[in-house]
């Protein structure tokens, strides 16, 4: 009997903190490969690690969005479900996973080809979730998000070998720099960092703590 190891190409959780260039595309599918993103946007994409779209969906969807976002964090069983994040001085919630699988509403949305259609022109094949949630970010006491990378994590605790993953995040509200919107690193999608920690199986879920800044953008 022959077992076949494969090799990690971006190790993590070891000793010390190390870094190693990317070993995946950035973009997936062929030149030319149909798909609602303009190949100015792509290129950018492979270059930054990341997209905007300005109001990829309407107001009066946002509307919908948000108010299904209240309904469930105001929900006591949603609150009391292990998917649930209470912050801990202010005992609000501070984030829902498997959010497409407790609410109908936001599952719609994760599976809208408005979402779909990008991962899937960005990846260059069919897309499956591989986690959602809805961060509600509660001010004044809430405990914020540090700088991580999401590969990372997918990488040391899921087993992802590969950069072939695309994150979306959708803004219910006006993001400003007073309010906690999302920050990202142009460039560093390039550059995997593997941070100092436990080996997968033997910690918490929630991302390793680097000291150096990490993309949340596709790959990282």
């Amino acid at each position: 009997m022959t077992t076949h190891v494969r090799a990690d190409l971006y190790p993590s959780r070891g000793a010390a903190e190390m870094t190693t260039p990317r070993q995946d595309p950035v973009i997936w599918s062929a030149p030319g490969a149909p798909g609602p993103v303009a190949v100015k946007d792509l290129q950018g994409f492979e270059r930054d690690g990341f997209l905007t779209v300005d109001q990829l969906i309407t107001p009066d969807e946002v509307a919908v969005y948000h108010a299904e976002l209240n309904r469930l964090i105001s929900d006591p069983a949603v609150r009391a479900d292990e998917r649930s994040i209470v912050e801990p001085r202010s005992q609000k919630v501070r984030s829902v996973f498997e959010v497409h699988r407790i609410s109908e509403v936001f599952a719609r949305l994760v599976a809208d080809e408005r979402v779909v259609g990008r991962a899937r022109q960005i990846l260059g094949s069919d897309v499956y979730v591989h986690q959602s949630r809805i961060n509600v970010k509660p001010g004044f006491g809430a405990s914020g998000f540090y700088w991580h990378s999401d590969f990372e994590t997918w990488h040391a605790e899921d087993g992802l070998p590969n950069m072939r993953t695309v994150s979306v995040s959708i803004a219910l509200t006006e993001n400003h720099d007073t309010n906690g919107g999302l920050m990202i690193m142009p460039g560093s999608h390039k550059t995997f960092l593997g941070c100092a920690g436990r080996p997968r199986g033997t910690t918490t879920r929630s991302p390793c703590r680097c000291r150096t800044p990490a993309s949340r953008r596709t790959g990282r």
